[in-house]
């Protein structure tokens, strides 16, 4: 969009006082003013895709440490059993321990079953060496434990909310981008009617899709987290002749995006072969993925492998 609006100010340069006005399949007009505004709207929710995505990977993170600490506590709760209610009915009855990958229903049943387990252990009688009620080794109560759970399972509802903020401004974002598409269709068919009697400005219509040649081979390229809220990118150069520039392109989160990168940055063949950016990394636990592109001066292009990037936890201590 940025080409073709420099094209269409040359074009209005050329054309004054009358200025290029494009038409749309459905018979509207569209001027290089408010192709802009529709630029500057498009990239405002571009970034709030990238914002989604952002909070959406906050919420997960949280929902990951909730479900660390009450594992935790569901080991403790077991090794109790394991010590003191062996031949009991209370140890044949015990519920088996999730694993930290396992979806909301299958780690939160085995929680619910402990719970319930708990509640009947406090009811009595207690075995030799067990004071009633229940306290595990850390000092957490049942209601402790059951508020957890609680708490997890409404971490769980809001981070559906933030999967559904997302696939909202996805949505917003991609009808803006086919209007814009059309546009520059409807653009280049302009340029080719009104422009005959300036062949520069008819040789140079931005494309739309590559010229018909190759495909470049992709580079290999490492990614690093630079303290204390950095990604470094570093990458090998491409052997191929026709090689115009290197984009860093990336998304907030731990899978690269086809539809949610953004181009990070830009640099010609002769540029030092490494990117520094703060993109995405604007809190510890945050996590960007990124591809390094090789574009040909016929528009053909080739990413690198996706590489991910966090920052630590602990990266106040390790910017020290």
């Amino acid at each position: 969009m940025n080409e073709f609006i420099a094209h269409w100010t040359q074009c209005n340069t050329a054309l004054a006082p009358q200025a290029l006005i494009v038409r749309r399949p459905d018979n509207t007009t569209v001027t290089q003013a408010q192709f802009s505004t529709l630029r500057d709207t498009i990239q405002a929710r571009q970034n709030t895709v990238q914002a989604c995505l952002t909070e959406q990977q906050i919420t997960r993170g949280n929902i990951n440490l909730k479900k660390t600490g009450l594992l935790q506590q569901f080991n403790q709760f077991t090794s109790l059993l394991d010590g003191y209610f062996v031949n009991t009915d209370f140890y044949e009855a015990r519920p088996y321990a999730p694993s930290l990958g396992d979806g909301q229903e299958a780690f939160t049943r085995p929680m619910a079953d402990m719970m319930s387990l708990w509640e009947k252990i406090n009811d009595g009688p207690a075995p030799a060496g067990v004071t009633l009620p229940l306290i595990l080794g850390d000092g957490t109560a049942h209601g402790v434990f059951a508020s957890a759970v609680s708490a997890l399972q409404f971490t769980y509802a809001s981070e559906r909310v933030k999967a559904q903020d997302l696939a909202l401004a996805r949505a917003r974002r991609n009808r803006l981008q086919s209007d814009a598409y059309e546009v520059m269709k409807a653009y280049r068919e302009a340029v080719a009617a009104r422009m005959t009697a300036h062949p520069d400005l008819n040789d140079t219509i931005p494309r739309l899709s590559p010229l018909p040649g190759h495909t470049p081979e992709p580079v290999n390229a490492s990614a690093i987290f630079q303290a204390p809220n950095a990604s470094k990118i570093v990458h090998a150069g491409s052997n191929d002749l026709m090689v115009e520039s290197y984009e860093l392109r990336g998304n907030v989160g731990d899978r690269y995006s086809d539809d949610d990168a953004v181009v990070i940055d830009t640099h010609t063949r002769t540029d030092p072969r490494e990117f520094v950016t703060t993109f995405g990394l604007t809190q510890p636990g945050a996590q960007v993925a990124f591809k390094v592109f090789v574009i040909l001066t016929t528009g053909n292009e080739a990413g690198s492998v996706a590489m991910v990037v966090e920052r630590p936890a602990n990266v106040q201590n390790l910017a020290a």
